[in-house]
């Protein structure tokens, strides 16, 4: 909470009226039972709050679960919702839960799962290319950022994370990037055609960007 009202102090004394979009990850060491009521009182201030669902259950005292439980996900980031999130409350929940995707709730739009661009596979075995999930969360919200700056639009937002999240995935560290003439490519791949087919799989029309 003071950092927020430290950045917002810091824009209005450097002239920029306009209030910032901030998305917040809760660090995992604070997200506990003891901490719930701060961790609500403090995402009345942010746009989007997006613990992972590792985090969310520990916030709500659960036990580390072995199994994403969707419908606890749900009723939790509800909660959460219903607590306040954004100035007026009107701000989103987004939990992120590894190979089950995300679940994206708000006051403006019916509540939604969107899977990862990778699923899993026959014999419930993990995509071949998912190498190493580290960073894949932060990865997320930074392609989040960058989907709603260029749509203004929360879910399309998250599809764009969650096609981001799918170059972390691929190596242990960094995807390469490299340039075929003017074309720029992560791991051999233009971001956007990506997109394009994440978007086609899940049966959303696609968009110019």
């Amino acid at each position: 909470m003071s950092r927020v009202s430290s950045l917002i102090a810091l824009r209005q004394n450097a002239g920029e009226s306009e209030r910032p979009f901030i998305i917040w990850e809760p660090a995992p060491f604070s997200c506990t039972a003891d901490n719930l009521q701060s961790c609500l009182d403090a995402a009345c201030m942010v746009d989007v709050f997006s613990p992972n669902h590792l985090e969310l259950a520990a916030l709500f005292g659960q036990l580390r679960p072995v199994v994403a439980d969707i419908h606890k996900i749900e009723s939790q980031a509800l909660r959460i919702l219903d607590s306040g999130v954004g100035p007026n409350g009107k701000g989103t929940v987004i939990v992120r839960a590894g190979e089950h995707g995300c679940f994206i709730i708000a006051r403006d739009i019916s509540p939604i799962w969107l899977p990862p661009f990778y699923r899993y596979g026959p014999g419930d075995k993990p995509d071949a290319k998912v190498v190493d999930p580290t960073g894949a969360g932060n990865t997320f919200l930074g392609a989040f950022a960058a989907g709603y700056l260029q749509t203004g639009n929360i879910v399309e937002a998250a599809c764009y994370g969650s096609v981001g999240a799918s170059f972390a995935l691929e190596q242990v560290g960094m995807p390469e990037r490299s340039n075929d003439g003017e074309e720029e490519l992560w791991n051999g791949t233009n971001v956007f055609s990506r997109l394009h087919e994440y978007r086609k799989t899940i049966g959303l029309p696609d968009i110019h960007r």
